[in-house]
This record gives C-alpha cells, sequence and structure tokens, in this order.
C-alpha cells in the first residue's frame, strides 16, 4: 500500500490561525465603517438642512408669501411655515400655514447645536425668507457627539443666501 499525503487538508492549527486573522480583520473593517457612517449622518444632516433652507426662500420668492423655518434644538427638529396672507412676516404671523414638519433632523448621535437667526424683534431660533429673496441673517450648527467637527449653515440676510462651512 502506498503511503497517504499529507497535502490532502489544512490542519487544526491552520484553520484556527486564518479565523483569528479574519476576525481581526473584520473587527478593524466594522469599527471603520461605523464611525464613517456617524460623520456621513452629520454632513448629510447639514446637506439636507441647507436644502430645505434653500427650497423655503425658492417658495417664498415663487409663492410672494414668506415662508418661515422654525429651529427647536431642545427637540432637534425643524418647521417650515408660509405666511397667511402675502403681506405679513410667516414667523410672526398667528395663522400661519405649516407646510412641513415638524421633522426629526437625524439620528441619536448628530443634533442642532444652535439656531440664532437676528429678527426685527431680536435674536430667534428660526428664520424668514421673504418675498423678495431677503431673509433673516444668522446661522444654525450641526454637531455630533464624541466629534469635534461641527457643520455651520449660514444665512445672509439682503440675498437670503444658504452656506456651508
Amino acid at each position: 500500500m502506498p503511503p497517504r499525503s499529507r497535502d490532502a487538508g489544512f490542519t487544526m492549527i491552520e484553520v484556527m490561525v486564518t479565523i483569528v486573522l479574519l476576525s481581526i480583520m473584520m473587527t478593524i473593517a466594522v469599527g471603520s465603517y461605523w464611525r464613517w457612517a456617524r460623520a456621513n449622518e452629520q454632513s448629510g444632516t447639514a446637506r439636507t438642512l441647507q436644502t430645505v433652507l434653500r427650497h423655503s426662500q425658492q417658495r417664498a420668492v415663487t409663492e410672494g408669501r414668506s415662508v418661515c423655518v422654525e429651529f427647536n434644538t431642545a427637540a432637534n427638529t425643524y418647521t417650515v411655515y408660509r405666511a397667511s396672507t402675502p403681506t405679513l412676516p410667516a414667523c410672526s404671523d398667528p395663522a400661519k400655514v405649516s407646510v412641513r414638519g415638524p421633522v426629526k433632523t437625524a439620528g441619536k448621535s448628530v443634533r442642532l447645536a444652535t439656531a440664532t437667526f437676528v429678527s426685527p424683534a431680536g435674536a430667534v431660533a428660526k428664520v424668514s425668507f421673504t418675498p423678495h429673496g431677503s431673509a433673516w441673517a444668522g446661522e444654525v450648527t450641526v454637531s455630533r457627539d464624541g466629534s469635534s467637527k461641527v457643520y455651520t449653515l449660514t444665512v445672509e440676510g439682503l440675498t437670503g443666501r444658504v452656506s456651508i462651512a
């Protein structure tokens, strides 16, 4: 009888070493993925808010009525309102109509840190866009727990331009 060849398979030690190495690589990959996903959630929230603010300005100009975006930093939400009449500012109109919201901005770790705009009555947590395209100047900041990165959305008063820094 010919002797058996030992090249017929893998030893138990070879299989165990391979499993341990794959486990280590998967742990590193999953941890990196979660950090990337949380960072992406924060930047996505900032871009979504930028879109909401730009859309609100466009709606005010198109409809000929002011539009207000009101931020609730404690609840991590925003609501979009439209003025009931063309002559009233939407944020101070008692009969304003809710167009959208309240909308939750993001998950547990991403939050609206601050929202400060300069209205005729002083500093408020809402921005009003006029039918002429101008707005209350101010900014909204989006932060994430465990990160020093903060996205700041700035609204210019005269032009109503919305930018992210």
